[in-house]
């Protein structure tokens, strides 16, 4: 079985995209996968990471999904509805039958239903925790990128 991680862009990957740069770098480097896990669009986050350097093995995009199961609602300004059920527990869901083992995210409405590992990043300190108190600091990407896969491969 591979060893995969899944990691938010907007509030986590777009707020330092140097520290995982290097992240995802190392974090590949111990054979672990990279899935960047979001609200959308695939394409905008393809465009960012690749401009940026840092490298993944996926990108998923909430939106995206929820298009191809025709759960979205556009309206003529442009702008769009998912039902909030659905959007908020679409990455625990796609984490859970995808098999991802640890999940970064900055969101307080996600975690609630996760069953994969999620580690709430606090923007403001750099740092995310683990309900069991597990805390990784990415200030430095090398060592958090060693202590993520030293959890994941216990």
């Amino acid at each position: 079985m591979e060893n995969k991680i899944g990691i938010d862009f907007h509030g986590v990957i777009s707020s330092f995209p140097e520290l995982f740069e290097q992240f995802c770098r190392e974090i590949r480097k111990c054979g672990i996968k990279v899935y960047i896990i979001s609200g959308g669009p695939k394409n905008d986050i393809m465009h960012y990471l690749n401009k940026h350097r840092i490298e993944y093995d996926h990108i998923w995009a909430i939106i995206d999904h929820c298009d191809k199961e025709g759960q979205v609602s556009y309206f003529d300004d442009g702008s769009f509805q998912v039902p909030t059920e659905l959007w908020n527990r679409a990455k625990a869901e796609y984490c859970a039958k995808e098999n991802i083992e640890f999940h970064i995210d900055d969101s307080n409405i996600y975690g609630k239903y996760f069953v994969t590992p999620y580690c709430k990043y606090d923007i403001n300190n750099g740092i995310c925790e683990l309900r069991t108190g597990l805390k990784v600091d990415f200030k430095d990407p090398i060592k958090a990128a060693d202590i993520v896969a030293e959890f994941i491969k216990k």
